[in-house]
């Protein structure tokens, strides 16, 4: 279909070919031999719009040729949006987990995002508020990726005033709050305010089995 609508001058975008797996015709769009449409989704060039489209398909393919051509530095606030983009998890069957592996070799994991809303928050907080889609296991998974390549667990997001950990706790990821305490969350949080802290989200969200755990651990 691709093709005969090329045939028929139809100019694809770069981001859909990276959310629908077109490696083939990705590689064709960075190499010149190709046609293709920027929609100013994701970046300015089309490298970082192939990386914007790639990572949500989860197309490693796509991800890694386009990272070849992209020059940014680590801290770069732009670099957020390009880390959630695997967790939004465009479509089943993708290599989400691998290509976020891949950006997170080009990125710090604690940049903040989402300033124009107040959110302020990292990635690692994406994770913890996933939409119910994304499954237990690939949450845990994200999460793994990020805390090994140095998320830390401390920070508070700008809304709601909460740690990861606070997070996982105030949507009932369990699995969650269980890898986060066993990389050194704390429990606690005696400097939250009162209404942020970790069990007080468990408590309010009604997350028993959460609070639980954090009583476990000394919370």
């Amino acid at each position: 279909m691709v093709e005969l609508l090329q045939r028929y001058g139809g100019v694809p975008q770069a981001t859909t070919a990276g959310l629908f797996r077109q490696t083939e015709l990705a590689r064709k769009m960075l190499a010149g031999e190709a046609k293709y449409g920027t929609e100013g989704v994701g970046g300015d060039t089309l490298a970082e719009q192939l990386l914007w489209g790639g990572a949500c398909g989860g197309d490693a393919g796509i991800v890694r040729m386009a990272l070849e051509h992209i020059d940014r530095p680590t801290d770069d606030p732009w670099w957020f949006q390009i880390m959630e983009q695997p967790i939004r998890m465009w479509s089943e069957g993708g290599a989400q987990l691998d290509c976020l592996k891949l950006v997170l070799q080009r990125c710090d994991p604690n940049i903040l995002g989402r300033s124009d809303d107040g959110f302020n928050l990292t990635v690692l907080h994406s994770v913890a508020g996933a939409r119910p889609h994304v499954t237990a296991g690939e949450r845990l998974a994200f999460a793994t990726a990020l805390l090994d390549a140095g998320a830390r667990t401390d920070l508070r997001d700008g809304l709601l005033n909460s740690t990861p950990l606070g997070w996982a706790c105030r949507w009932g990821r369990l699995e969650l709050v269980r890898l986060l305490l066993q990389h050194g969350a704390d429990p606690v949080e005696a400097d939250a305010q009162s209404w942020a802290t970790p069990k007080a989200w468990a408590e309010k969200m009604g997350h028993r089995a959460v609070v639980s755990l954090l009583q476990a651990h000394g919370g």
